[in-house]
């Protein structure tokens, strides 16, 4: 069994707390706003999910777009929302995106380094994709959120890193 990683997803104006606990296989347990449900989860191909939720089965179709933002298909109906983690919220909600200061990215969920994208000594601009990081067999790009120039790398890839570990320094 894995840690908890939390997430807030922002739909518009509205904030939704989100944990998702790795139970085993493809067994989750998902807490929407405090609601637990169980839910069997398998990737079919590329995008698509295939959820088991009580006696319903859900296609769901799934796509990053850039940045945190992503559109998810369900039944016909999509939904777009940013799905961030408790630091980038603040970040977005403090309007900080796109201004230069010290900014220590951390791994928002326990996963496995896949991709670094930038090197030491590198210039950055807001937005820019850092580091790659699979968890949950999800690729997730976590990306900066002001310019500077990256100071220090504290990873390399195929590291496996735990929720809060500290990856790049850009100042």
């Amino acid at each position: 069994m894995s840690a908890a990683m939390n997430y807030v997803a922002i739909i518009g104006a509205r904030e939704v707390k989100v944990t998702v606990k790795e139970l085993g296989e493809s067994n989750y347990e998902v807490a929407i706003d405090g609601a637990r449900h169980v839910v069997d989860a398998r990737q079919v191909v590329d995008c698509l999910w295939s959820i088991l939720h009580g006696n319903k089965s859900i296609e769901v179709d799934v796509t990053q777009l850039p940045g945190e933002e992503f559109e998810v298909l369900i039944n016909g109906d999509c939904h777009k929302f940013y799905l961030v983690n408790e630091q980038r919220r603040a970040m977005i909600r403090g309007g900080a995106k796109g201004i230069a200061g010290k900014e220590i990215v951390v791994s928002p969920m326990p996963g496995k380094v896949v991709k670094l994208l930038v090197h030491a000594g590198q210039e950055v601009k807001a937005d820019q994709g850092l580091i790659v990081i699979e968890a949950m067999k999800m690729e997730n790009e976590l990306r900066s959120t002001g310019s500077g120039k990256v100071k220090e790398i504290f990873v390399k890839e195929g590291d496996v890193v735990e929720s809060g570990a500290k990856l790049i320094l850009v100042e």
